[in-house]
């Protein structure tokens, strides 16, 4: 894999992913406008998207009709350099006709054990942990 990223002003950078795909970050005190994410803000989305392609693979091959699915990831900061996430909290809510609590667990236990490659390169430094919900 590669990627390139090239400055443009203040904390803003633009990046291109092997894929052919842009992206933009940036960085500036809070509540003000900024081109794109902080780094660590995009870690957290990748948390977020590297598990749901998982649990959304597993829970279809197991032939079930996802109709809706969400995502949130808390985490908090260390106070000290590097500010690497202390710890990370997934939330998973799914609805979907006889998705069971069960079933969703199922699914993200092997996401996060097994197949999420982020939450994997972030465990041996960070506390992750997780909660699933059926919704609806």
């Amino acid at each position: 894999m590669k990627a390139k990223i090239q400055f443009q002003d203040g904390m803003h950078f633009s990046g291109l992913t092997e894929s052919g795909h842009d992206m933009h970050w940036d960085s500036g005190p809070r509540d003000s406008i900024t081109s794109g994410p902080a780094p660590m803000e995009a870690v957290l989305q990748a948390v977020a998207a590297c598990s749901a392609m998982d649990v959304i693979s597993i829970i279809r091959k197991r032939r079930k009709q996802v109709d809706s699915f969400e995502i949130e990831v808390e985490a908090e900061k260390k106070t000290e350099h590097p500010k690497i996430f202390e710890y990370v909290t997934v939330t998973y809510r799914m609805s979907g006709d006889g998705i069971t609590t069960q079933e969703l667990e199922k699914a993200v236990k092997l996401s996060q054990e097994r197949y999420c490659s982020v939450i994997n390169m972030i465990k041996p430094n960070v506390n992750v942990s997780y909660r699933v919900e059926i919704v609806g």
